[in-house]
């Protein structure tokens, strides 16, 4: 086989042949320089042939390293298993590797990784898919697939469980209740972990026991020179800091974690409270306005008390909705009716929930909003043969806290819940396009300047009244990260602590606009009416990425925007985190890369 000094040597050759042939450099050959180019792309594919090759004769299985020729047939009729797993979750983007390898252990993580290097390959490493850039995978690449690395076990000494790489939360929630654990997952189900934890760990348990990446103490991990190394606080403990929340891929490929579990509460309720729902004042037209229940400011300054209080210890973690609507002409900040969703999940009775709405929301300038709760966790009255005890836990705790449907602004919600005695069906995040930008609030909050430059953003000419009718929907969602965990924090002090850079923030910001979520616009394809808004959908989503919001800074790397220089993301730490790369990865010629690794 030939040396990588050889082919590189040969290949420098073949080009200097190229452009001498096309003349003196006053006056090149475009064609001829073309060409060339192409002769480089062409020993790429040639590399990837014996790249297949090598994998298959190596002892991969052949129905797990597909390719755009060399695949199975899938259950959806009329694709192959190529077409049904080059899919990612936003559908705005659609790659083509040159292989996708479904790996089921460390040494097929292992084997393949190398092999692309030795074939000078570009890789990308998937887990979950939901990388809102679309950066878990790539043309022309080896994607590096670890969904199918499932093992499982939990430890009752140490209350760690330790966790294959390819687990979503819809499938390992149920794995630690039923030990009575759990851990700081997300809101949407079909999320995958790895990936999760690496970004920091944002949701509904994120108030009272902070981000996953706080419990991450140990992983597998795959470094740039291929070797494999166990990670602990005891050993390689500064890439363990970067992988609790210095964004995906950058630390390697990694392939199993041990998380720290907690106990799960007794007695678990979701809610959500509606403000200013959309209503259709014609229902022969698409066009959508809101309710005046409530001035928006008013919504937005009691959510931020709720979390900031130090008497809201049940309030596990929540988060608020504001849609964007139409440029209202010649109003103030006082003036402004946002539709607006508070998502929460309580530890505690009905009661107690019930009596921190009545306390909290209920105004009687303005009445009651509407309010919908569900008993989504707790303990069983009956113990197991082991003498374990048993706990229910609804996969409606993963319904989605921000997606939305069109039947959202043609029913009741709260008619249809008690009709079917049954609160919230679980959202499993079916895949769809979108795009995503973020900032997070500083600890002193935003400013009076702050609160209006915010709601200007949500009150824009980029968006039209009959949007959210033709399902193109454009929100932010405020995600609170201030509450017991964090507050109390500096009393722990943790030994090692984490990488993410925003422990002292009090909420998220999140911008987003979706369309083609429910399977009617789907099948509509291209003769789709939503189209006709998307572009200004997306120069919203950039105009709010631009704007200055007083008390607002920096983005989440969760929340990806690869228009967001990296440093953004990750603020204090970005430069720590770039010399845990040079000097700990391995990886000389930085093949762990995407738009949006540390470097």
């Amino acid at each position: 086989m030939q040396s990588e000094q050889d082919r590189i040597q040969k290949l420098v050759d073949t080009l200097s042949n190229h452009l001498a042939r096309s003349g003196t450099s006053e006056n090149p050959d475009p064609q001829q320089q073309r060409n060339a180019i192409q002769g480089v792309f062409a020993t790429t594919v040639n590399n990837f042939n014996l790249f297949y090759q090598s994998a298959i004769e190596g002892g991969f299985s052949a129905k797990r390293l597909l390719t755009q020729k060399l695949n199975g047939l899938s259950d959806v009729a009329g694709l192959n298993n190529y077409q049904t797993e080059a899919m990612v979750f936003n559908t705005r983007f659609q790659a083509h590797p040159f292989a996708i390898a479904l790996c089921e252990t460390t040494l097929e993580v292992q084997f393949i990784y190398k092999l692309a290097i030795e074939y000078n390959l570009p890789i990308r490493v998937r887990s979950g898919g939901h990388d809102h850039e679309g950066e878990c995978s790539g043309s022309n690449t080896i994607l590096i697939d670890v969904s199918r690395i499932k093992q499982f076990c939990y430890d009752e000494k140490t209350e760690v469980a330790t966790i294959g790489a390819g687990y979503r939360f819809y499938q390992l929630t149920p794995l630690l209740a039923a030990e009575g654990r759990m851990i700081a997952h997300g809101t949407c189900a079909t999320v995958g972990l790895t990936g999760f934890i690496q970004g920091g760990g944002w949701g509904p348990w994120t108030r009272k026991h902070g981000m996953c990446c706080e419990y991450l103490v140990g992983a597998t991990v795959v470094l740039g020179n291929g070797e494999v190394v166990e990670v602990s606080e005891a050993c390689h403990s500064d890439i363990l800091w970067a992988l609790r929340g210095g964004g995906g891929m950058s630390w390697g490929i990694i392939t199993e974690l041990k998380v720290k579990t907690f106990v799960l509460p007794d007695e678990i309720h979701r809610f959500e409270i509606v403000w200013n729902q959309f209503m259709k004042p014609d229902p022969a037209i698409e066009v959508c306005v809101p309710l005046e229940d409530c001035p928006t400011i008013d919504i937005l300054k009691a959510w931020e008390a709720t979390i900031q209080s130090q008497k809201t210890a049940n309030l596990l973690g929540t988060n608020l909705k504001i849609n964007a609507i139409a440029k209202v002409p010649h109003s103030n900040i006082n003036e402004l009716y946002h539709p607006c969703t508070m998502f929460g999940y309580w530890e505690g009775t009905k009661e107690a929930l019930d009596k921190y709405i009545n306390d909290t929301f209920v105004n009687p300038m303005h009445g009651r909003p509407r309010v919908s709760t569900s008993k989504v966790g707790g303990k069983r009255l009956i113990l197991s043969q082991n003498n374990k005890q048993q706990y229910d836990y609804d996969h409606a705790l993963l319904s989605h806290w921000a997606r939305e449907s069109i039947a959202d602004y043609n029913t009741l919600l709260h008619s249809i819940l008690g009709r079917h005695q049954h609160a919230f069906t679980p959202d499993y995040d079916a895949p769809a396009p979108h795009k995503i930008t973020s900032k997070l609030v500083k600890p002193e909050g935003l400013t009076q300047r702050g609160y209006e430059q915010l709601l200007s953003t949500l009150t824009s000419e980029l968006v039209k009244s009959e949007n959210s009718g033709l399902g193109l929907f454009s929100y932010v969602t405020l995600g609170a990260i201030v509450g017991d965990f964090y507050q109390q924090l500096d009393q722990k002090k943790p030994q090692l602590g984490v990488s993410f850079p925003y422990q002292h923030c009090l909420y998220t910001i999140q911008y987003q606009t979706w369309w083609n979520e429910e399977l009617k616009n789907k099948v509509e394809q291209q003769n789709n009416a939503v189209y006709v808004d998307t572009n200004r959908a997306m120069d919203w989503i950039s105009a709010s990425r631009s704007a200055d919001i007083e008390g607002a800074y920096g983005a989440f790397i969760s929340f990806k925007d690869a228009s967001i220089p990296t440093s953004e993301y990750f603020q204090q730490n970005y430069g720590t985190l770039v010399e845990i790369k040079k000097c700990y990865i391995n990886d000389q010629y930085n093949h762990l890369r995407t738009r949006k690794t540390i470097i």
